[in-house]
């Protein structure tokens, strides 16, 4: 007859096998959250937005459902997460190898203390600089960032080339494109689909008492505009329809000024900052355009946008947008793991 191990012994068989897999599992995911802000979007299988909409087609009606919790930055893409991406292939002999990554407007400047090779850019020590969002990027430069960061933030340009995109489908005769329409599978920074997106910006898990969901209109959990204002100015809630007497001033308000207006979830400046890239691919049959999301600073009639179901769209080459990074949810950590499946086979055992 064959010797069985001894209860405890089994138990700590099935708990190195759990430590293994975990191990096994967590070495394939990125080591670091960077400095991101991520909130968990939670209930999964939610109702989908089945309200009015401005727009014909309604292209968000019968959208927003989404079976799997993720997550998703509070912010925008700020200054400071951006700028580590565009010096790693700027400061370099070879210019960047030709990759366009600055973006129309951000708070860093050009580093005069930098004499090459290439060249570097830095914030400002002092100010909200680093909390500028980033702004009119690319659909494909907020690609190359999700690939930068799954790798682990390389150096070599080979080594963005796929990840969370597969930049070897990139291509089409304009203005038509032949890009993969969604992120990779495995991927764990990805740019946000067009349901992602509004179940985070819209969706509230208690919208009609404890764990009865439902959809507010406007990112701030109303069905009510928001009010355009300068922060601190009373009762404003949004850098969208600010006109300041400096040029482009609305644009040097930085992400988070209006800390007590937030999604249900908690995001931050889903009106304003910048309108956002979604994965959502605008007539797939005969692709041309990405799907953006919500207004941006300064825009007069951002109550259009801000709505649930108002999108705009534009080509993935164009520069007309900002980020809000979407992840997934870790794993239990692999010690955690362990303890598990100890816990619950000592407690078989004890039967």
């Amino acid at each position: 007859m064959q010797n069985r191990p001894a209860p405890l012994v089994a138990g700590f068989m099935v708990a190195a096998s759990c430590v293994a897999a975990a191990v096994s599992f967590a070495r394939a995911q990125p080591g670091s959250d960077y400095d991101f802000d991520f909130v968990t979007i939670g209930a999964p299988g939610n109702a989908p937005y089945t309200g009015d909409s401005p727009y014909n087609p309604p292209i968000a009606v019968g959208r927003g459902t989404v079976n799997y919790e993720y997550r998703i930055g509070r912010t925008e893409v700020t200054t400071s997460q951006w700028l580590g991406f565009v010096n790693t292939f700027t400061m370099r002999e070879d210019s960047a190898f030709g990759l366009d990554l600055l973006p129309a407007h951000w708070g860093a400047e050009p580093d005069s203390a930098y004499s090459g090779p290439g060249y570097r850019w830095t914030v400002p020590t002092s100010g909200p600089a680093a909390m500028l969002p980033v702004s009119g990027i690319t659909w494909r430069e907020a690609a190359l960032f999700c690939n930068w960061l799954n790798n682990g933030k390389p150096t070599e340009r080979a080594s963005i080339a796929t990840g969370a995109y597969d930049t070897s489908t990139w291509g089409g005769t304009p203005p038509t494109f032949t890009d993969g329409p969604t992120h990779l599978p495995g991927a764990q920074f990805w740019i946000p689909s067009l349901d992602e997106w509004i179940k985070a910006a819209h969706f509230d898990p208690h919208r009609y008492g404890e764990g009865s969901g439902g959809w507010w209109v406007y990112p701030n959990g109303s069905d009510d505009p928001l009010v355009s204002g300068l922060p601190g100015t009373p009762g404003s809630q949004t850098s969208a329809g600010v006109v300041t007497e400096e040029p482009w001033g609305e644009w040097s308000i930085p992400l988070g000024a209006y800390p007590d207006v937030q999604s249900p979830w908690g995001l931050l400046d889903v009106s304003g900052g910048e309108r956002e890239w979604t994965e959502e691919v605008v007539w797939p049959d005969s692709p041309q355009a990405r799907v953006l999301a919500g207004s941006w600073a300064g825009f007069l009639d951002f109550g259009v946008f801000d709505h649930v179901s108002a999108f705009g769209g534009t080509s993935p080459s164009s520069h007309a947008g900002g980020i809000r990074i979407a992840s997934s949810v870790p794993a239990p950590h692999a010690g955690m793991m362990a303890i598990v499946g100890i816990m619950v086979l000592t407690r078989r055992t004890r039967r």
